[in-house]
C-alpha cells in the first residue's frame, strides 16, 4: 500500500515542546510538517471489560505517511479534516525488496476530539 494510492486526509506533524507557567514541559502547537498527504484508518477496536464500571472503546488507529517526513515517536499527528490529535504510540518501518523507500506505519492513539 502507498500513500500516494490510498491517501484519505491531510495530516500536519507537532514536535516542539514548551513550558507553562510553572515550569512544566507541555507539547506546543507548532506545526513541524503541515498538510502532509497520509492515510488515516481505523483498523479495529476493543470494548473494556464491564466489570470495571466504566465500558469504554478503544479505537487502534493506524496512519501511513510517507518516509520522507521524519515522523518520530514523540510527535503528535493531526488529521486537518476532522481537528483529532493524536499521539503515536508506534512507528514500522516496512523493510523493501526493491531498495526504494516505503511508507512509514504509525500506530496512534486519539488524545483529543474536535467534535463530538
Amino acid at each position: 500500500m502507498s500513500v500516494a494510492e490510498t491517501q484519505n486526509c491531510l495530516v500536519t506533524v507537532y514536535r516542539s515542546t514548551t513550558q507553562n507557567q510553572f515550569g512544566d514541559v507541555i507539547d506546543d502547537n507548532t506545526p513541524f510538517l503541515e498538510h502532509l498527504p497520509a492515510t488515516l484508518i481505523e483498523t479495529g477496536k476493543t470494548v473494556q471489560d464491564p466489570s470495571t464500571q466504566s465500558p469504554r472503546t478503544i479505537r487502534q488507529v493506524k496512519c501511513w505517511v510517507p518516509e520522507f517526513a521524519g515522523v518520530v515517536n514523540t510527535d503528535r499527528v493531526k488529521d486537518e479534516s476532522t481537528g483529532d490529535i493524536y499521539i503515536i504510540i508506534g512507528i514500522t518501518k516496512p523493510p523493501t525488496t526493491i531498495g526504494v523507500p516505503v511508507d512509514t506505519v504509525l500506530d496512534l492513539k486519539r488524545v483529543t476530539a474536535a467534535g463530538t
